[in-house]
């Protein structure tokens, strides 16, 4: 069903948030400790989160209603089959579940605050790069390596305030840009969905859906920045956690271990933003802690670099989308024409 041009956009999509409620509420604990029971139509929510201000009518929200319409409503096929113990999936719902997995990475205020916070840290070093630039072009010349460097700094300690949202579309984006990473990741050779259940409910849900767990053990917070080592951890009820891993064969009895439980629920107080949801008559792990504020990405360290002396090649790889619907709502949102991948 669309989204029409409803305010109340979710996070997270409400049937799965429907699996770890009861008669219709889940449990919801705040990082500041406060715990009580909220419907799940106020669960996981904020208000014209996906709304594009530049447009009227149902545009408005045309992200909400593709999320609607082209994810959730497929997603939630796929995971009701799940939940009556098909698994594997057959391929169609399979892909529609990993599609959505993808999304998950990119729709919620994590991300959002992820990607205020980079451009936070980038637009120093991004001013004092262009300063470099402008004053070489002004000179007719290049700079000395000191002269570049004492350049650099002075305007990086002078930049503006960062003004990472005043393109008032950048917001919706973003989630298109690291969608195509998310799919990337997800569907990246050797790389496998498993299911692993138990009996008993175990699991809890963050205000993000899924989780990024690296090797360490750690949980990354930067959701485009997809070790390929890494796993993602979606637990879709309180008995069933989806993994996607490059080593399945981990995980080959498919069972749900208080220990595998646990690294899931770390992970998901980890990644929280404001919530993490339970079942109402599901008590509260134990042993598991709330930051009171969520984590934050630290300033990178700066270094200088010699000037190439090469020319200048950028051979980095990066995944584009080539969905027509999603090239629209690019476009839309104000995005430049992307090209299409060479080979």
């Amino acid at each position: 069903m669309g989204a029409k041009q409803a305010k109340e956009h979710h996070l997270v999509p409400k049937f799965w948030l429907r699996a770890f409620a009861e008669d219709g509420h889940l449990r919801q604990r705040l990082r500041d400790g406060r715990e009580y029971c909220t419907p799940v139509k106020s669960a996981a929510k904020s208000s014209n989160f996906n709304t594009d201000p530049l447009a009227r009518g149902e545009l408005r929200v045309a992200l909400e209603t593709y999320l609607a319409d082209r994810v959730d409503d497929h997603a939630a096929r796929a995971m009701r089959l799940i939940l009556r113990g098909v698994w594997p999936l057959p391929a169609d719902e399979h892909d529609h579940l990993l599609r959505s997995l993808g999304w998950q990475l990119v729709r919620t205020s994590m991300f959002r605050s992820w990607n205020a916070q980079v451009g936070a840290h980038l637009t120093p070093v991004v001013y004092g790069h262009q300063m470099v630039v402008a004053i070489q072009a002004r000179l007719g010349r290049h700079l000395t390596e000191d002269e570049g460097i004492a350049l650099f700094w002075e305007a990086y300690r002078r930049a503006p305030e960062p003004k990472v949202f005043s393109d008032p579309q950048q917001h919706l984006r973003a989630p298109l840009q690291g969608l195509a990473y998310a799919l990337d990741y997800l569907t990246s050779p050797g790389r496998q969905l498993v299911l692993l259940q138990t009996d008993r409910p175990t699991l809890v849900l963050s205000d993000t859906g899924v989780i990024i767990r690296r090797t360490s053990g750690t949980y990354s917070i930067s959701p485009p920045l997809l070790p390929a080592a890494s796993e993602m951890f979606a637990p879709i009820s309180p008995t069933h956690l989806v993994v996607s891993t490059r080593t399945p064969q981990r995980y080959q009895d498919g069972v749900l271990t208080p220990a595998l439980a646990r690294q899931a629920n770390k992970g998901a107080a980890s990644w929280c933003q404001a919530a993490v949801y339970r079942l109402p008559s599901m008590r509260w792990p134990r042993n598991l802690r709330l930051d009171p504020q969520p984590r934050r990405i630290p300033a990178p360290r700066i270094a200088p670099a010699r000037p190439s002396t090469g020319p200048d090649e950028d051979t980095a790889y990066r995944p584009v989308l080539t969905d027509p619907e999603l090239l629209h709502l690019w476009k839309q949102f104000g995005g430049s024409p992307i090209e299409p991948p060479t080979q």
